[in-house]
C-alpha cells in the first residue's frame, strides 16, 4: 500500500484533535467563517439520499441558558459559535450524520480552530422544539467552536484536558483489531497501523469507543457494540451509530491524507456481513485501491 504523497497536516490533525472547553469569546472574522462555510458545503456524504442541512448562529446556540439545558453548562465556557448540524433520511441517518459533522470537526482543526461536540440524543425533542427543526430529523450533537482562550484560566482548562495523552484514554489497537475471525483481538498489521491509529483516536460520547474491526479478505469490517454501559440507558445507545460515523470519516480522511482511495460500503439488504459475536452490531466494509 504505497503512497506518492501524505497530507501530512490532514493527518496530524485527525490524531492531535482535542475537545476545546474554554473559549475565546470574539467571534472568529468573516473570512474565516467563510471558510467554515465552505468546508461544510463540501462534505462528502455517506448516502446521497439524505438531507444534510446545518444551523448556525451566535444567538440561541450559544446561549447559557440553551448550554445548561443540553447537560453541558460549565464545561463548555464561552463559545463564539455553534453549529447544529441535521439529517433527514431512513437509511442509517445517525451513522451518516456523525461521518459528515467529523469532517468539519477534522476541518476546523486544521484551520487551527477549536471544537467541541454537545451530544443531543438524550435530549432530541426538546432540541427539535427549542431550535424548530423538521420533526423528521436526527441531530445527534451540536458543534461548537471558536479559538481557544487566550486568558490564563482559560489556557488552564484546556491545557488540563490537554495533559492526559491521548492514547491513555482509547483502549488499545490489540483489543480493538480482529484478522479474519473473532476468535482472539490482535495487533494489526503495519500497513494497517495508520489507518487503524486515526480510526483509535475517534472522539465518541462519553469515551465509550464502540468500535470493532475486522480484517477479512483485503476488506477493514466496521462494527460496532450493540450495548455500551457508558451510553447509559434508552436512548443513549444510538450514539454506537453517530461514533461509528465518526469513526468512519477518520478512517476516510486518513486514506485521504496517505493518498489511498477507498470506499465505504454499508451493511444492509444487498451486503452481508462476516460472521461475527451478537453482541457486534455490522456497520461497514472498506476496501483500499
Amino acid at each position: 500500500m504505497m503512497t506518492k504523497r501524505v497530507e501530512t497536516d490532514l493527518y496530524r490533525a485527525i490524531l492531535n484533535r482535542r475537545s476545546v472547553r474554554r473559549y475565546d469569546r470574539t467571534p472568529l472574522d468573516k473570512e474565516i467563517i467563510a471558510q467554515v462555510q465552505h468546508i461544510i458545503d463540501n462534505v462528502e456524504p455517506l448516502l446521497d439520499e439524505n438531507q444534510f442541512e446545518v444551523l448556525h448562529h451566535n444567538g440561541m446556540l450559544i446561549d447559557k441558558a440553551f448550554i445548561a439545558s443540553m447537560g453541558a453548562y460549565g464545561y463548555i465556557v464561552t463559545p463564539p459559535h455553534a453549529l447544529a448540524p441535521y439529517i433527514i433520511g431512513s437509511q442509517y441517518p445517525l451513522v451518516d450524520l456523525g461521518y459528515r459533522v467529523e469532517q468539519i470537526v477534522v476541518r476546523l482543526t486544521c484551520l487551527e480552530i477549536g471544537t467541541c461536540y454537545i451530544g443531543t440524543l438524550y435530549r432530541e425533542e426538546e432540541n427539535r422544539l427549542r431550535l424548530d427543526l423538521p420533526t423528521d430529523s436526527r441531530c445527534g450533537a451540536l458543534l461548537v467552536f471558536g479559538h481557544p482562550a487566550r486568558s490564563t484560566s482559560g489556557r488552564a482548562l484546556n491545557s488540563l484536558m490537554r495533559s492526559v495523552p491521548m492514547g491513555n484514554t482509547r483502549l488499545p489497537l490489540n483489543q480493538l483489531f480482529f484478522q479474519e475471525t473473532f476468535d482472539l483481538p490482535t495487533n494489526p498489521p503495519d500497513h494497517l497501523s495508520p489507518i487503524l491509529s486515526a480510526a483509535r483516536f475517534s472522539p465518541s460520547a462519553v469515551n465509550a469507543q464502540p468500535w470493532r474491526f475486522l480484517w477479512r479478505n483485503g476488506g477493514l469490517h466496521l462494527f460496532v457494540k450493540r450495548y455500551n454501559s457508558k451510553y447509559g440507558p434508552g436512548e443513549g445507545q444510538a450514539y454506537r451509530f453517530y461514533d461509528g460515523g465518526i469513526c468512519m470519516a477518520n478512517i476516510k480522511l486518513a486514506l485521504k491524507a496517505l493518498n489511498i482511495k477507498g470506499k465505504w460500503i454499508l451493511y444492509g439488504h444487498e451486503h452481508e456481513a462476516p460472521d461475527h459475536p451478537p453482541n457486534l452490531e455490522p456497520l461497514a466494509k472498506i476496501t483500499f485501491e
